[in-house]
């Protein structure tokens, strides 16, 4: 992994937000901390790095100062030569950028020798040079022979014997010294060409140096757009710094809300715990009182139930007692017949004697009439005596029938009270139940309504947060 140094860093992390790629507002964090010299998370490192894909430096790299920037600065001070051009030229070096050609030639004419920092000429144009130069070097300019023509005298010192060797060593130097300027010439030959290439060079480099001049106009130009461009971001910036601030009191606000919407939460499940308690207690008691109820339905159908066996019982020994009464009735009719017979007998017999033995025999019917009915009386006396006890213990069953129907009729009142106090339980639960249910649903519009403000909140909350990226977009 490549490792940035801090302006590069800062340069990417500019460009990541005019792209718009990856968190604004925390990469607006990390450019102020790393501007402002501040220690970064751990986490912000990650993400930056990620984000990057590079590892870099936060501490700032030490530079190294240029030479020429003293005596530029000495020159400012002195007021020697344009002091714009002066300071740009300053400032250029400061940042390390390259110089131009023509700002380099003012600043050697200003200070007469231009130190190899300041010399900013293109590689071909050295080469050339150099290369030219060395070739000039090597290259001793021999002039031609040309032979002296005799003119009637001879020079002195002239022999007419030459020796045929010198001749031929002369011939031969000659042809060497005509082999060299040949080759001088062609190196004269290549000097020429490499001559107009370096001017052919320098035009070039003179119209680069106007394309540059050009850029340059047109970099300064876009270097105060992008200024303005700055001046409006940092106002964006400040804009999206303050909605931060108002965005953490939101939050805040919005914390506290939860808060409360919590503390009553739980104050409502409280009261509903609290209130289904006393549901259930008074299910449960509604439930005691309907087995009770059930119970004493139970116990009363069940003493129904005896009192109306006894009472069939009673009403058989009453159908019994009031045949035995009948056939008393009657007993007592065939006795009162028989005796108006005897009567009618005895007036007969004083009338007829003549009846005497027929009444002898009559009397002897009589007497065992009699007997037989003396015998039916014991018996109409025992079973009087047997109906008057029974007339009593029926009279002592009516009694205790009677104290049962007091109880009966006191247990009806008692179910009857049971029966209404019940009902005004039913009545007093339903109510209860109904003020429950009212007030659960003011507690669910309470929620519901304090969701709304909530909501609300946030989308207000929101909106102001949107606004800064559709101008930076703009």
């Amino acid at each position: 992994m490549q490792n940035l140094s801090l302006p590069q860093t800062v340069s990417q992390v500019e460009c990541l937000i005019s792209n718009g790629g990856g968190d604004i507002g925390r990469l607006y964090h990390i450019l102020e901390s790393l501007k402002n010299n501040r220690t970064l998370y751990h986490s912000d490192k990650m993400y930056l790095e990620k984000k990057l894909d590079s590892s870099f430096s936060v501490e700032e790299e030490p530079v190294q100062e240029n030479a020429l920037l003293p005596k530029i600065k000495d020159l400012i001070d002195s007021g020697t030569g344009d002091l714009g051009r002066l300071q740009h030229i300053y400032d250029v070096l400061l940042n390390n950028r390259t110089l131009y050609a023509s700002d380099s030639k003012y600043l050697e004419s200003k200070l007469k020798t231009i130190p190899q920092e300041s010399k900013i000429l293109n590689e071909e144009t050295t080469q050339v040079y150099e290369k030219t130069i060395s070739k000039s070097n090597d290259v001793t300019v021999i002039t031609p022979y040309t032979p002296t023509k005799i003119k009637g005298t001879m020079p002195k010192g002239w022999s007419a014997n030459v020796d045929l060797q010198e001749i031929d060593t002369i011939t031969e130097n000659i042809k060497n010294e005509q082999q060299k300027i040949e080759k001088q010439q062609k190196i004269n030959d290549e000097i020429l060409l490499q001559r107009e290439n370096l001017s052919q060079l320098i035009t070039r480099r003179q119209k680069y140096e106007e394309k540059i001049n050009q850029e340059r106009l047109s970099l300064e130009s876009h270097i105060s757009e992008e200024r303005t461009r700055i001046q409006t971001q940092t106002k964006l910036s400040n804009e999206i710094v303050l909605q931060k601030q108002e965005l953490v009191k939101i939050k805040k606000e919005k914390l506290a809300i939860a808060k409360k919407i919590e503390s009553e939460k739980i104050k409502i499940s409280r009261e509903l715990l609290l209130q289904k308690k006393q549901l259930v207690q008074a299910q449960l008691e509604q439930e005691n009182i309907e087995k009770q109820i059930q119970n004493e339905q139970e116990l009363l159908a069940k003493m129904a139930n005896d009192q109306k066996n006894r009472l069939s019982i009673q009403a058989q020994i009453a159908h019994e007692i009031a045949s035995k009464q009948s056939e008393l009735e009657k007993t007592k009719k065939d006795y009162e017949y028989v005796v108006s017979q005897v009567k009618e007998e005895k007036a007969k017999f004083a009338e007829s004697e003549k009846l005497k033995r027929l009444l002898k025999i009559q009397e002897q019917d009589l007497i065992k009439t009699k007997e037989e009915r003396l015998r039916i009386v014991d018996i109409i006396a025992k079973e009087k005596e047997l109906i008057v006890k029974k007339t009593e213990e029926e009279k002592a069953k009516l009694m205790s029938q009677s104290e049962l129907a007091k109880q009966l009729k006191k247990e009806v009142k008692m179910y009857d009270s049971l029966k209404r106090k019940r009902e005004k339980l039913e009545i007093q639960i339903k109510t209860k139940n109904q003020k429950l249910k009212e007030k659960q649903q003011m507690l669910k519009n309470q929620i519901q309504k304090k969701d709304k403000e909530l909501k609300l909140v946030l989308k207000t909350a929101k909106k102001p947060a949107k606004k800064p990226t559709t101008q930076k977009a703009k």
